[in-house]
């Protein structure tokens, strides 16, 4: 009898050539609650009848309703709650190959009681490999875990982190700790062992979490969407002169709607201080740029639209975009970026590697492996 040993370096040699384009940001819905029941261990179905989490929001609302109400169906009012819907809308109409599911469920990295966050992580976790990631192979997901608990966030990764449907680990970017702090470090083992990368999603929890932004709450939506990059950059800061990238000198950390352009004003004065005080960060070998331009990943989604576009080439040669830069969607959100038309700026062989060649790197071959059976 023949044994199924996997796809060839031939077949996956051919895949990679095939793709076209991988979006790394889709925001699949949960339509209700409801829906991870069958999922959820039983002592925690009495949250479930009292009505679901009381889950913080960010405090501000959108002008509109904050979604693409021309991608609405009408059979549940949702824009991503059928992963067949979500397949006609997205990856059909635009030509996307993979579909990194990042989900609505990025805020329970805030939340308060850790052993239910943890609980309703491995929930939602099963819930996507059933519903979107098995039937579809157009979907990969993502591990949700509880870094209020790294030592379970661990095991989830553990148990999971071999299954060819999932592709990263996802964290939220605001907390009550910067992500270079050792509190993290099992979840950055569990992820090397597996060898998944740490996706880091923007969130905030009005109540939950430490503010965005540096200088405390802000009034508006407009001041929400703009800030996005600082909690991007605090971790970033934090990862590197920790140390992490030295402990795990594997470890690939992506960062997603977090924008771009600051990325160079980071390194930038990282590299001009280090000099100066490099004593206290002993463990370092490298210039921190290095370590930026070795381990980090960007997303594309929201770029920076600068009024002159040779600005932006010009930033996207410091973060070396050729080999850090990944395309994404942010679908259904009011901000999509549509492939056909958002990256017409860039130089043919720089949109190819934004496209697929970037994400290839940052995923790997999990991106063409089978999502497992139905």
């Amino acid at each position: 009898m023949a044994i199924d040993t996997g796809p060839t370096t031939a077949d996956l040699a051919r895949k990679r050539q095939s793709l076209r384009l991988v979006d790394t940001d889709v925001h699949n819905d949960l339509p209700s609650f409801e829906e991870l029941r069958p999922f959820l261990d039983r002592r925690w179905h009495p949250w479930l009848d009292d009505g679901g989490p009381a889950f913080a929001s960010r405090g501000v609302a959108h002008v509109g309703s904050g979604r693409m109400d021309d991608s609405v169906n009408e059979a549940d009012n949702l824009c991503a709650g059928d992963p067949v819907w979500v397949q006609r809308q997205l990856i059909e109409k635009y030509r996307i190959d993979v579909g990194i599911l990042t989900g609505t469920m990025i805020g329970l990295n805030l939340q308060r009681d850790p052993r239910f966050a943890t609980a309703l992580a491995r929930a939602y976790n099963d819930w996507t490999l059933e519903k979107w990631v098995r039937p579809y192979p157009c979907y990969k997901g993502s591990i949700h875990v509880a870094t209020q608990d790294p030592e379970a966030a661990a095991e989830e990764i553990h148990r999971l982190g071999d299954d060819p449907g999932m592709v990263q680990v996802l964290l939220a970017s605001a907390g009550n700790a910067a992500h270079g702090q050792k509190h993290y470090w099992p979840i950055y083992r569990a992820a090397v062992e597996h060898d998944l990368p740490i996706g880091v999603h923007i969130a905030a929890d009005v109540g939950n979490a430490n503010p965005q932004t540096g200088v405390g709450w802000y009034s508006t939506f407009l001041e929400h969407h703009t800030d996005h990059s600082q909690p991007v950059m605090a971790n970033v800061i934090s990862m590197v002169t920790e140390g992490v990238f030295e402990e795990f000198p594997t470890l690939r950390y992506v960062l997603i709607e977090g924008g771009v352009c600051w990325a160079p004003y980071v390194m930038g004065r990282l590299d001009r201080l280090y000099p100066a005080l490099r004593r206290e960060v002993p463990y370092l070998r490298r210039l921190p740029s290095e370590y930026v331009l070795e381990h980090c990943y960007f997303t594309t989604q929201p770029i920076e639209e600068p009024a002159e576009p040779r600005h932006l080439l010009e930033m996207l040669v410091m973060i070396h975009a050729d080999r850090t830069l990944m395309f994404a969607t942010d679908y259904p959100h009011w901000d999509f970026d549509s492939p056909l038309t958002s990256l017409a700026p860039l130089p043919a062989d720089l949109r190819q590697r934004v496209l697929v060649g970037t994400a290839l790197d940052a995923y790997g071959d999990r991106l063409l492996a089978p999502n497992g059976p139905n």
